[in-house]
């Protein structure tokens, strides 16, 4: 019954970013951002069952790790695209690839610091359906975004 509520929450954040304007793209995004957000919140929130005392110190860590989580990630994805770009050597390719590896450590040494601080607020299983959570909620927004594209 709530996996309903999360679809209508990623179709009206879909409905949403299909009606603004364009001619505000900056505004857009941030709107869009924040309905995405906002839409996030709500499903994590409501499948690892947070009480008011745990929102109120689970979200500020949550943020903290997600900001620092797209920063590293960004940081892959700016090797990839330089790979893509092509004109590489064998050894700028062999660079990049190193670079990638250590990045996806730092990910998961993120990872792991941050379990610790998450367990001090949530419970193991809270945890667990945390990271449930967050797959489906991506998945949710890519095959939204897969329809708006199609359309």
């Amino acid at each position: 019954m709530r996996y309903g509520i999360y679809i209508k929450l990623v179709a009206l954040v879909g409905f949403i970013w299909l009606a603004l304007p364009d001619q505000a793209y900056a505004q857009r995004d941030r709107a869009d951002f924040k309905q995405i957000h906002d839409a996030k919140v709500s499903m994590i929130t409501n499948r690892l069952k947070l009480t008011a005392d745990q929102s109120e110190k689970f979200w500020p860590i949550y943020n903290e790790f997600s900001e620092k989580r797209r920063e590293i990630r960004r940081a892959q994805r700016r090797i990839i695209q330089e790979k893509r770009e092509g004109g590489m050597t064998d050894r700028t390719a062999l660079n990049n690839l190193k670079e990638v590896q250590e990045l996806k450590q730092k990910e998961l040494d993120l990872e792991k610091e941050y379990q610790e601080r998450f367990l001090t607020v949530i419970s193991p299983s809270q945890l667990a359906e945390l990271q449930s959570a967050e797959k489906s909620f991506n998945d949710m927004l890519l095959q939204q975004l897969d329809r708006r594209r199609r359309n």
